[in-house]
C-alpha cells in the first residue's frame, strides 16, 4: 500500500489585477481587429490605444512552453494568434506565418509555422509581426461578437499579476513597467 501523488486541476483562478483595482479611461475603444465570434479577450490583455479615433489594437503575444520545435512550438493557452498571421520571436528578425493551430491538448496549443523564427525555448514570447508596444490593458473581459459594438474598456493605471495575465513581450517592458505607460506595473505574486 502506498500513497500516489499527482496533479489535480481545480476550477477557478487568481484575479488578474492586484486587489482587483485598476483605473479605467472614460469611454470604450473600438477594436481595430476582428476575432472569431465567442473569442474571449481577457482583462489584462495588452492593447495599443488611438485616442484620436477612440480605437484599440490588441498587442498579440504568446508564451512558448517546454517541448515543440522551432517551427512547431507549444504555446500557452489563452493567446489570440490566428492562422495566416505572421509572427516572430520578440525582438527577432525572422518571421513565419501561422499555418495551423492545434487546440486539442488541454495544457497548451501547438502552433505550426511556415518557417523557423529562431531557436525557441520555454519562456520565449512570440509576437504578431504587426503588434505595437501596448500602452494600456483591457480592463473588463470581453467576448467578441459581430452584434453590437466591438469595444473594450481600457485600464491605464494599476498592477497586473504577470503569471495570470496575457503575456507581455520583454521588449514592451522597462523593468517591471510598460515602456509606453509606466503606470502599469507587472509583478509576480
Amino acid at each position: 500500500m502506498g500513497i500516489e501523488f499527482g496533479k489535480m486541476k481545480v476550477p477557478g483562478g487568481f484575479p488578474v489585477f492586484w486587489r482587483g483595482e485598476f483605473k479605467v479611461l472614460p469611454g470604450d475603444f473600438k477594436l481595430t481587429q476582428t476575432f472569431p465570434v465567442e473569442t474571449l479577450i481577457k482583462k489584462g490583455t495588452p492593447i495599443k490605444l488611438d485616442f484620436d479615433n477612440m480605437q484599440a489594437t490588441v498587442s498579440k503575444a504568446a508564451k512558448v512552453v517546454a517541448g515543440g520545435t522551432n517551427t512547431v512550438p507549444l504555446i500557452a493557452k489563452g493567446h489570440l494568434l490566428a492562422v495566416g498571421e505572421s509572427v516572430k520571436l520578440d525582438e527577432g528578425a525572422s518571421t513565419g506565418n501561422v499555418t495551423a493551430i492545434d487546440t486539442t491538448n488541454a495544457d497548451y496549443d501547438v502552433l505550426t509555422l511556415s518557417a523557423s523564427v529562431g531557436t525557441l525555448a520555454a519562456g520565449n514570447v512570440l509576437v504578431a509581426e504587426t503588434a505595437e508596444a501596448p500602452d494600456a490593458v483591457v480592463e473588463t473581459d470581453y467576448v467578441y461578437s459581430t452584434k453590437g459594438f466591438q469595444t473594450v474598456s481600457a485600464g491605464y493605471d494599476g498592477v497586473v499579476l504577470r503569471e495570470v495575465a496575457a503575456p507581455v513581450a520583454p521588449s514592451w517592458m522597462n523593468g517591471f513597467c510598460l515602456k509606453a505607460n509606466p503606470s502599469i506595473k507587472y509583478i509576480k505574486q
